[in-house]
């Protein structure tokens, strides 16, 4: 505009009006265009703002959409569906990285309340029609029995698996969820809430979808077994109660009981290990097949026993028990046969259990079993007694018969070849008669009545001997061999005699005298002799004096005793003279302290007169009085005199009265016979 401004003044030609009038109208139309062109920019500036406001509107409310759907609607190239819930189960894959389809490490495992820290394996299949990445999962654990794994719960009361890996549309994936499952869990189903953020490939934005995830505590089979009958008896068969328990906390289902062998104690057995299945994930246009494989136990089989002494089954190997319920138990019955050599050996019965899971999969467990073989029992079917069954007593210094019975106690076999030998223990003890029988044979429960002659010597007098009886044999095809003792019990012998037996007046009181004799070999103990009361019409019928306790009877050494009869002098007189019969009661002890006694009829000369004599009364009856008394002391001197006399001069004595026969001699002087005489003489002075 300057520029013909002055272009126009060079000019000069033209008016100043002419050229105000065109600058002017040129000013004007200068500034009509540039304000049009003003105002076309500034509309252009207001539409495009316009724009951008309308996209980013569109964009937050697609935002929002997203955030609150979990699956987007099918039309639209900017729509589609979240991933999608296809299986839950525990398993033993560390959770430290995520598995894809391509993941076969995977193992379901069995999971049972208490049993701590566990993995939760949350199979996810890709159903929308784009590849996704970056998922990570949050899942709500159940308020009572589970518990989040610190540093796994990403700071939240949730368990929280990733997956890194692309996802292919259609794909599955796997999220491992570690958590703590604790012993108030339950077995049992449980639903719980499962939140997932992911991202689409070749798209900005992250995406987030929340699903309800149902699983299942499984519980776990844990199968023992005990044998109530664990001491069996060898060479014999014995039928075992073994109780399958099952202490875990799920059914075993379909169990079968197989007895694999018998091992001996000292060989390496297995341990109950439960073999485990494996399964893994195909993928297939967007269609997840699980297949499961039974794998192998994880237990080695028993190795074969290099013992020389085992047990045998003998009975059934296989048993069908079906289902056992948690904390119950089943019975199998197996009969096992232990040989004769395998006595004071421990064994063990290998029994292996196949049964069904909680999945449901065939699962295979080795239990052994102990059993111990009691020592071989004692094979003796021969049995001894002496003396009918009764203590066997031998007295000392005599030959004695003693019987013994030998019986075969085999209620079904005979024995055979059967040869008895006895022996004597002790040197003092002799068998004097036979010691060795022979038989052919002898038939179940029969008995053979032997007998032989023994001496025992003084020596062995309140002492135990001992007979060894010996008894070789065949029975069942095999020889055998018992030996048996035989106790005795060794006694003295004690043989009484009485002999001098009288009446004698003592101080003008008659007494029975006389002397008892031990002939046997051992002491008499507490020995007493008492005048028992005849009921004879010729007996004195006196009134009974009481026992008189001697002591102990020695051997070989006369006791002297003395027994005051109860007659006054009227009773006295009224006896005529004459030979009386009397009983003597003699009671003593032997070495065990057993009461014995012995009655010994024998019979006394009685002449009353002289004792009427030395009692009667006369003129000089004080002087006669006092002379009567010397004549009694001097008659007791004799008679002390001449017990004395006997004692010493035993080979001049005169024959022994029996214990069992009226013995007339009364000794060299009668005591009567000595006051008679020394009577006759006083009245001849």
């Amino acid at each position: 505009m300057v520029i013909i401004v002055a272009k126009s003044l060079n000019h000069g030609e033209q008016s100043r009006s002419a050229i105000r009038t065109e600058i002017g109208t040129r000013i004007k139309t200068t500034a009509i265009r540039t304000t049009k062109i003003l105002s076309f920019i500034f509309a252009g500036i207001l539409f495009f703002s316009s724009i951008e406001n309308a996209n980013m509107t569109t964009h937050a409310q697609l935002s929002s959409y997203i955030t609150n759907n979990s699956t987007f609607p099918n039309n639209g190239s900017d729509t589609d569906k979240s991933p999608g819930f296809l299986d839950a189960y525990w398993t033993n894959y560390l959770s430290s990285a995520s598995s894809t389809s391509n993941n076969n490490n995977s193992v379901k495992k069995e999971v049972g309340p208490g049993d701590g820290a566990s993995t939760l394996a949350v199979v996810l299949v890709n159903r929308g029609r784009s590849d996704i990445t970056g998922v990570t999962g949050y899942l709500t654990l159940p308020s009572i029995g589970f518990k989040p794994i610190p540093g796994k719960n990403n700071g939240t009361s949730q368990s929280v698996a990733s997956a890194y890996s692309i996802v292919k549309a259609g794909g599955t994936f796997v999220l491992y969820f570690d958590m703590n499952v604790l012993k108030q869990a339950k077995v049992g189903g449980y639903s719980t809430s499962l939140s997932l953020k992911y991202t689409k490939i070749n798209q900005i934005g992250q995406l987030i979808t929340t699903n309800t995830l149902p699983f299942r505590l499984t519980g776990k089979v844990i199968l023992d077994a005990v044998s109530e009958n664990s001491e069996l008896i060898p060479g014999t068969q014995n039928q075992l109660k073994i109780l399958i328990r099952n202490i875990g906390s799920a059914n075993a289902a379909g169990a079968v009981v197989t007895v694999t062998g018998i091992t001996s104690g000292n060989s390496v057995t297995s341990s109950n290990t439960q073999s485990t299945s494996s399964s893994s994930s195909n993928t297939n246009s967007g269609n997840t097949n699980t297949s499961t494989t039974n794998s192998p136990s994880s237990s080695s089989s028993p190795s074969p026993s290099s013992s020389s002494n085992p047990a045998v089954n003998i009975g059934a190997t296989a048993f069908h028990i079906g289902t056992i319920p948690v904390n119950g138990s089943a019975e199998i019955n197996p009969i096992v046969y232990p040989t004769a050599s395998s006595g004071e050996t421990v064994q063990n019965l290998n029994l292996q259990i196949s049964y069904g899971d909680a999945y449901g999969n065939q699962q295979t467990s080795n239990v052994p079993v102990g059993l111990v073989i009691l020592p071989n029992p004692p094979q003796s079917v021969v049995n001894a007694t002496a003396n009918n069954g009764n203590a066997l007593i031998v007295p000392a210094g005599k030959i004695q018969d003693i019987d013994f019975t030998v019986a075969n106690s085999d209620n079904k076999k005979p024995i055979t070849n059967v040869v008895i030998s006895l022996v004597s223990q002790s040197n003092s003890m002799k068998i004097l008669g036979d010691s060795r029988w022979t038989f052919q044979s002898m038939l179940s429960q029969s008995k053979l009545n032997l007998s032989t002659k023994v001496f025992a010597s003084s020596d062995l007098i309140g002492k135990p001997a001992l007979f060894t009886l010996t008894v070789d044999y065949v029975s069942a095809g095999q020889s055998k061999t018992d030996s048996l003792n035989i106790g005795t019990y060794v006694s003295g012998d004690i043989k009484i005699r009485v002999y001098d037996v009288a009446v004698n007046f003592l101080g003008g009181t008659p007494n029975i005298i006389g002397n008892l004799l031990n002939e046997g070999n051992t002491i008499g103990l507490f020995t007493t002799v008492e005048l028992v009361k005849s009921n004879s019409a010729k007996s004195f019928n006196p009134i009974t004096p009481p026992a008189q306790y001697l002591g102990d009877l020695s051997v070989d050494s006369p006791l002297p005793f003395s027994m005051p009869l109860n007659i006054d002098n009227r009773t006295l007189s009224t006896i005529q003279p004459g030979i009386y019969p009397i009983t003597l009661k003699i009671t003593y002890s032997d070495d065990l302290k057993i009461s014995h006694v012995l009655l010994v009829i024998s019979s006394v000369d009685f002449e009353p007169k002289h004792a009427q004599s030395s009692n009667s009364t006369g003129g000089s009856g004080g002087a006669l009085s006092g002379f009567g008394i010397i004549v009694i002391a001097a008659i007791a001197a004799v008679i002390v005199f001449l017990f004395v006399r006997r004692r010493r001069s035993k080979s001049k004595r005169t024959k022994l009265q029996s214990s069992k026969d009226v013995d007339p001699f009364l000794g060299d002087v009668s005591p009567a016979t000595a006051e008679k005489d020394l009577s006759r003489d006083l009245k001849k002075r």
